[in-house]
């Protein structure tokens, strides 16, 4: 008897070492929050999903105050030869001078050096490299611009 205890007890132990963290399934759509949780989410989409995947807001985030952990997925887009498009509200005349979108991203800069460090340790490299972004903005009642969502496309081959 006691060694069928013994027996149950081991086999118990070696069952629950097998156990590990549930992968969540790749999502079309992905609510930004600011946790890792997030970057887990979004690295499994992208890596599961062809089609594009687009990342929402709980609240209004502008143009000029995109979150550091969004930003680190935008600067590896742009870091592995991928576009990060800016797409005007509908019925908005669309600049003509490409400097303009580019100051959006001004403050981007100083995120993008402190966090490409972690880029490597996380794997986001591999997944970033074969996408595009579109930041699609639009207006709210007041008249202020916002992102609406960010979609990650995968990058056409030329």
């Amino acid at each position: 008897m006691k060694k069928y205890l013994v027996s149950c007890l081991v086999f118990i132990c070696c069952l629950s070492a097998c156990s590990t963290t549930p992968v969540e399934p790749p999502k079309p759509i992905v609510t930004f929050i600011d946790l890792q949780k997030f970057d887990d989410q979004l690295s499994s989409s992208l890596s599961g999903i062809k089609d594009p995947v687009a990342v929402n807001f709980y609240s209004p985030v502008t143009p000029n105050e995109i979150p550091p952990r969004m930003q680190k997925w935008l600067a590896m887009i742009e870091q592995s030869g991928g576009r990060v498009d800016v797409t005007s509200p509908d019925g908005e005349p669309t600049p003509k001078d490409p400097t303009i979108i580019f100051s959006l991203f001004g403050s981007m800069y100083s995120g993008i050096k402190a966090l490409i460090g972690k880029f490597d340790a996380m794997g986001m490299e591999n997944i970033a490299r074969s996408r595009d972004a579109n930041i699609l903005l639009g207006r709210n009642t007041q008249g202020n611009l916002y992102i609406q969502k960010i979609e990650f496309k995968t990058r056409e081959t030329k």
